[in-house]
């Protein structure tokens, strides 16, 4: 069952607003216009995060969500103020414990950040929301990070069917955090998205090692790990197999505005690394991703891919991009290739490189395999 997201605002347009903003995340959003409806809601069903207007009719978002805390203390809570006072702003901290305030207009990337983050607060921190312990969540984070290990899915070349590169991706082993999205969300939720992708940097260097002739290897980062002190000491652990590593970074996330990313991705090309823009088709930007990050490889998004030999628009979309990347010198990938039909296409639209459960699923390195 997908999550479910309560917005408390009196501004029916505001709550109507953000249910169509939202019509396309992973939420089933629930709206109320006062606080005393959103309580009769927590009562009658199930809610994993409310988001609460501050300045209301009768209760006030502070003096709501406390009464959230202490019936419903499972329960995620966000405040979305245009204008907090100081005193609402210490009363929604100290009496509501919520988990953070934000500010009015929120931009919808930042709205959609912080309910995964809430989420996955409570999943590191234990059930009770309400007695989120960071030193618990970090002890928990790090101990997953010691569980750690990489599987390598091959990418294959369309013009010959053999290996061109592996993707680099987690596997955790601990009980709490065991799936990858899991882990990724703990790791952003405290802040630590660079010591997740610290660690994976070392371990990939690790089986770089081995790394078959003439195979590169595609490293996944975060975007909130660019510019980070803790991602560059991973990367130096990756230094000696530079010439040979793709750093994806996905287009599903926003890159930090205030990050100078000119001089980041200049910094990453010069010590040797290529740059891949992942997930195209699927983020918040597009094409404004692939302008600003000037890639060498482009992977187009799975739910692109998946039924493309169907699917008119998407083949056009798809075949438009190949021109202009071939125009360009970038590269090409067509991930998440499940068919014969899917693999036939894209190599009918010239795409360069495939992969997929299709085709091979992730392996300890290294899987030798090849495509016909």
């Amino acid at each position: 069952m997908s999550p479910r997201v309560l917005f408390v605002d009196d501004d029916r347009h505001i709550t109507e607003s953000l249910r169509v903003a939202l019509r396309s995340e992973p939420f089933t959003v629930l709206t109320a216009n006062s606080a005393e409806a959103g309580l009769e809601m927590l009562r009658s069903q199930t809610i994993d995060v409310i988001v609460s207007d501050e300045r209301m009719p009768g209760l006030n978002g502070a003096a709501f969500l406390a009464l959230v805390k202490a019936e419903f203390p499972t329960v995620g809570r966000i405040i979305l103020t245009g204008q907090a006072t100081v005193e609402a702003t210490i009363s929604a901290v100290n009496d509501a414990r919520v988990f953070r305030v934000l500010t009015k207009p929120c931009p919808v990337p930042e709205l959609v950040s912080c309910l995964h983050a809430a989420m996955a607060a409570q999943r590191v921190s234990g059930d009770d929301f309400g007695g989120f312990d960071f030193d618990v969540a970090t002890q928990r984070l790090d101990a997953a990070l010691a569980t750690m290990r990489m599987v390598y899915q091959p990418i294959f070349s369309l013009r010959d069917g053999t290996i061109y590169a592996y993707e680099a991706l987690l596997r955790s082993g601990h009980e709490s955090l065991r799936s990858p999205p899991e882990l990724i969300d703990a790791a952003c939720a405290l802040n630590r998205a660079a010591d997740l992708d610290h660690q994976v940097c070392r371990l990939v260097a690790i089986d770089a090692a081995t790394l078959p002739a003439g195979a590169l290897v595609f490293v996944n980062l975060l975007p909130q790990s660019l510019g980070d002190g803790r991602l560059k000491e991973g990367l130096d652990h990756l230094a000696p197999y530079a010439a040979r590593v793709a750093l994806e970074i996905t287009e599903r996330a926003q890159v930090d505005p205030d990050l100078d990313l000119d001089t980041e991705l200049a910094n990453l090309r010069s010590r040797g690394f290529r740059i891949a823009l992942d997930d195209l088709g699927a983020g918040y930007a597009g094409l404004t991703s692939f302008a600003a990050l000037r890639p060498d490889i482009v992977k187009f998004d799975v739910d692109l891919v998946r039924g493309i030999h169907r699917a008119e628009t998407s083949s056009r979309l798809v075949a438009s991009i190949i021109d202009v990347c071939h125009d360009v010198g970038v590269l090409t990938v067509g991930e998440g290739v499940e068919t014969r039909d899917e693999l036939l296409h894209l190599q009918g639209l010239r795409c360069d490189l495939v992969q997929g459960f299709g085709l091979a699923r992730p392996q300890p390195p290294w899987l030798d395999v090849s495509i016909t």
